[in-house]
């Protein structure tokens, strides 16, 4: 066959793929890849492409294959384990995640592209078919066993049945629930949610609801999604810091109020005796001049605000090594540190997904 590939491209991955990162990644560098700091490439993953860059802190899990002609990976990107993304053009934004075990390719053209967005996450198991392109705007997600198919071709065209290629796009703050069946020309608008086991066909507008098999709309706005006051805003933080600390002290973390501040300490047994860590949490609902008497006190390792925090703010949080998190913004420090990960990773459960903003 003139135009096929090996299905699974063994040699590669005997050759490169089951070397340590370090070697792998230099063997990389020299053939041309951009390739950041803080990288890490599994045991047995490779990227095979003409034209590649890899972002600072991006991680390839093991046994991935990430192959086409141009790739794309930005900072902090993770893809999972046993991941087989095979696309001419591949681009995956900022802070996204795929998961383990699923599939971008099958039946293409020399011009297919997937592309994600910044803070994106594909779920385990979803196969994924870019015949033209599929792409996705930031902050969207898919559910896990997912179909997303770019073509519906079987039977003959010349005895009257349908071959179909095109696009599928999904805008920004979009959610796919679970089992989600998208066919070829689909469009789905920002803000928009898709029920679990729904399949959708042509578009969905903005900010809705849709559900059913074909997708249906049955909310859209003003109803859907409601409006959320300044007061709940600071009942649902207040809601959530709450459950947050009874989460950690359910994995054996000591926690202890102290005004709006709390003590978050951690013992380990070391050869020496017991270790002990020990963080300031610092919980801020407040604004205006308020919130920057609280983001000026001393001693914080983890701070976070309902609020916009300033630029000049931030600054000074990064030179004291502090986490600060924005949740209006949904945004994050560069730095990191223990707890603060912790606190990040908890927010993803309510829909705050940080990117991570270098402060010059």
């Amino acid at each position: 066959m003139l135009t096929s590939k090996s299905r699974i491209p063994l040699k590669q991955i005997l050759l490169v793929g089951l070397l340590p990162s370090p070697i792998k990644i230099f063997i990389y560098r020299l053939k041309g890849y951009r390739i950041g700091r803080n990288v890490s490439l599994g045991f047995g993953a490779v990227i095979l492409a003409d034209d590649v860059e890899v972002g600072d802190g991006a991680k390839i899990g093991f046994l991935t294959i990430v192959r086409g002609r141009k790739i794309k990976i930005g900072r902090y990107v993770q893809i999972g384990s046993t991941t087989f993304i095979d696309t001419p053009h591949v681009e995956i934004g900022e802070g996204s995640k795929i998961n383990e075990q699923v599939f971008v390719g099958g039946l293409q053209f020399p011009n297919s592209k997937f592309i994600m967005g910044r803070n994106c996450q594909i779920m385990q198991m979803s196969f994924i078919n870019p015949t033209h392109s599929i792409t996705m705007g930031d902050d969207s997600g898919i559910g896990g066993h997912c179909l997303l198919f770019g073509h519906t071709s079987w039977l003959s065209k010349f005895e009257g049945y349908p071959a179909e290629f095109d696009s599928i796009e999904i805008g920004k703050s979009v959610s796919i629930s679970w089992r989600v069946f998208m066919l070829p020309g689909s469009k789905i608008g920002d803000g928009s949610i898709i029920g679990a086991n729904s399949m959708v066909r042509g578009a969905i507008p903005e900010r809705s609801l849709a559900v059913g098999f074909p997708a249906r709309v049955v909310s859209a706005p003003p109803e859907f999604p409601r409006a959320v006051s300044d007061e709940d805003k600071v009942r649902y933080l207040n809601e959530i810091t709450t459950e947050m600390i009874e989460y950690f002290r359910g994995f054996e973390l000591a926690c202890e109020q102290q005004n709006n501040e709390w003590v978050v300490s951690q013992r380990t047994k070391g050869w020496l005796g017991v270790n002990v860590k020990t963080w300031t949490l610092r919980i801020i609902s407040s604004r205006d001049e308020a919130l920057a008497n609280e983001l000026t006190r001393p001693n914080a390792n983890v701070i976070v605000s309902l609020n916009s925090i300033s630029h000049d703010h931030r600054r000074r949080l990064d030179s004291t090594g502090c986490l600060w998190i924005d949740i209006q913004h949904k945004e994050r420090s560069e730095h990191s540190n223990e707890l603060g990960e912790e606190v990040a990773m908890y927010l993803r459960r309510y829909g705050v997904r940080l990117l991570r903003q270098k402060t010059t």
